[in-house]
């Protein structure tokens, strides 16, 4: 299954009710991004939220090894990175790891990699500058639907 979503950043105005700081809910995400500066932020917007960064990796074969020892609910998975793409990441992860679901943030909103992302069962596809609240939105469907399989 496969959301396309982009939206370039209309925030929502009113967030759902998390846990104190401090504790964390929901899944354990695994962020796969090889720029340094944007990982972390990601990984700051989440810690922000009460989210569980599991682990941060900076390209698909990292990814793959670190998805292979923690076990993550959800993966963050950029798709064009050095030494493997996010697109043959996301497949050896699946194999391994069937429940585990795909959330792509990509730079590119491209149909072809749209078709690439769905045929190794990313859960959906979100484009760079979308809306902080998406994310974390697209990261609970997600999680919801790992825990139905």
């Amino acid at each position: 299954m496969i959301d396309s979503m982009v939206d370039r950043g209309n925030e929502t105005d009113a967030l759902p009710s998390r846990p104190p700081p401090g504790s964390h809910w929901g899944p354990r995400v695994l962020i796969v991004e090889d720029e340094p500066i944007l990982r972390e932020a990601l990984a700051e917007m989440l810690e922000a939220k009460n989210v569980r960064v599991a682990g941060q990796a900076g390209d698909g074969q990292e990814a793959v090894t670190l998805a292979s020892t923690l076990h993550p609910d959800i993966v963050l998975m950029d798709l064009r990175m050095p030494v493997m793409d996010g697109i043959e990441a996301t497949r050896q992860i699946k194999e391994m790891l069937p429940r585990t679901q795909v959330l792509v943030l990509s730079a590119y909103d491209d149909p072809g990699l749209h078709r690439g992302a769905e045929e190794v069962g990313v859960f959906c596809y979100l484009v760079k500058g979308c809306a902080p609240q998406l994310i974390l939105d697209m990261i609970e469907r997600a999680w919801g639907h790992a825990k139905s399989i």
